[in-house]
């Protein structure tokens, strides 16, 4: 596993895969529960992707999100034993590593599940060479290979693990990095449209984003800034935006979120 501090200037990547996702059959709350956990750590994902299960595909966006990067990759999914779990391929052949009978894991597996150890739960511990052990506390453990994480696809198996890994990387979370601030505006995105473009331009180290919405009392729009937790000037900056738009276009006073 990697140290803490050692993917300080890269951007994360968060990876699903699951046919099931793709067909739209399950809600992905996995990608949107690991794309806030990489935020609330101060450093959002550069990509965000729901993946087949198929092999090929996944070792094209493994490889594909490396070389761009992409620093750690957290996948979820697809690393059980049943035929359609094809994670463990999809990583080997992206970073171009056999897959090996992890001894560890090999143990561990055998004495989880005794005699019903068949040989579909032991495909689990055949992982790309080199691979180390993610511990899982209800269930089999993920592994992690050149930045790549994998992890069951279990919400109640996935968070712990994650959680555990991300604190190994870059230390507890103590407080939110981001502070957020957001107004609510009664008025179609094109009224403001340019006004918060010119900002946006002015500052760049604050993210802001325009976001349109239809109520039965007409169009709205809200506004959201996100900058640094302890940078002062975006506050004051951003503080301005939102009260001038608030006294121009009417609306609520500016939210913190």
């Amino acid at each position: 596993m990697e140290r803490k501090g050692e993917t300080a200037q890269v951007h994360p990547a968060a990876v699903t895969v699951g046919d099931e996702l793709i067909y739209g059959e399950r809600a992905n709350d996995n990608l949107v529960w690991m794309l806030g956990a990489f935020a609330q750590k101060g450093r959002a994902a550069r990509v965000g992707l729901v993946l087949p299960d198929r092999e090929e595909v996944i070792a094209f966006h493994v490889r594909s999100l490396l070389e761009q990067g992409c620093r750690p990759v957290f996948i979820s999914g697809g690393i059980g034993g049943t035929h359609d779990d094809r994670t463990r391929q999809g990583v080997a052949l992206a970073l171009n590593r056999p897959l090996e009978l992890h001894g560890e894991c090999d143990a561990l597996l055998a004495q989880r599940y005794r005699e019903r150890y068949t040989d579909q739960r032991r495909r689990m511990a055949w992982l790309p060479r080199g691979a180390s052990l993610i511990p899982n506390a209800t269930g089999a453990p993920g592994f992690c290979v050149d930045s790549v994480y994998a992890f069951p696809g279990f919400p109640s198996m996935l968070k712990p693990m994650a959680t555990a890994v991300l604190d190994a990387l870059w230390g507890p979370l103590e407080g939110s990095f981001w502070e957020t601030k957001e107004i609510r505006l009664p008025v179609p995105e094109g009224t403001v449209a340019a006004q918060v473009e010119a900002f946006a331009r002015k500052h760049p180290q604050v993210l802001v984003g325009i976001y349109p919405g239809i109520t039965p009392a007409g169009p709205v729009t809200s506004i959201r800034c996100r900058f640094g937790k302890d940078d002062a000037a975006s506050r004051r900056c951003v503080e301005t935006l939102l009260s001038d738009l608030q006294h121009r276009f009417g609306g609520k006073e500016p939210q913190d979120n």
